[in-house]
């Protein structure tokens, strides 16, 4: 029978990273249920059920670290004093999903049609990433920028295509192993999930 790995997420955007994560630590299809997409209270409520998915097959849950002063202290909140299964994997974006792909400065830089120099060597200092992410799309090549930026009076803060296009990023330019290189969080969860393949697939 072959292990599958349930993955659950805050939107489209961090499914597509994590699914990126999964095919580089456990080899290419293996996830399995794909679930969440509606924001971190979402996943929240839907804990007790991932843990006990946990106990049949792995999961991996990926969140932002959003407006939280330490990653202990999300993790603290969201396992409610109670220890994760060993099979149910938390990781934190810090500060957001964004900063992970900003960490490819030449990927997104080519994506946007800018200069490297124009984003910073350490994404995870970013107080808000996306945003960041977002005034670099303004001065975008046309194509891009139509699909990242609002419509003029539009009440969302990003493109109908954000996610769309981002996610599309994610599953074929996103060079992980560079934006590791720059992203502590990521390289953590990559070398959480490998350990996690490293037990689970003996």
């Amino acid at each position: 029978m072959t292990l599958l790995v349930n993955i659950a997420t805050e939107d489209e955007l961090s499914e597509a990273v994590a699914v990126r994560l999964v095919n580089g630590a456990f080899g290419e299809g293996k996830v399995g249920n794909r679930l969440g997409r509606k924001g971190s209270s979402y996943l929240i409520k839907k804990l007790p059920g991932l843990r006990q998915m946990a106990h049949r097959e792995p999961v991996l849950v990926l969140t932002d670290f959003d407006d939280t002063n330490c990653a202990p202290s999300l993790i603290e909140k969201w396992s409610d004093g109670q220890a994760f299964p060993a099979n149910l994997l938390l990781r934190i974006a810090v500060r957001e999903t964004e900063a992970w792909l900003l960490a490819d400065r030449n990927g997104v830089a080519n994506l946007l049609g800018i200069s490297p120099n124009k984003i910073p060597p350490d994404p995870e200092i970013l107080d808000d990433p996306k945003r960041f992410l977002l005034n670099l799309a303004r001065k975008a090549k046309r194509e891009v920028r139509s699909e990242l930026i609002a419509a003029k009076g539009a009440t969302a803060s990003q493109g109908l295509g954000y996610n769309r296009l981002l996610s599309a990023f994610v599953s074929s330019e996103w060079h992980i192993a560079e934006a590791a290189g720059r992203s502590a969080s990521l390289s953590k969860a990559m070398v959480r999930l490998r350990e996690l393949a490293g037990r689970t697939l003996q």
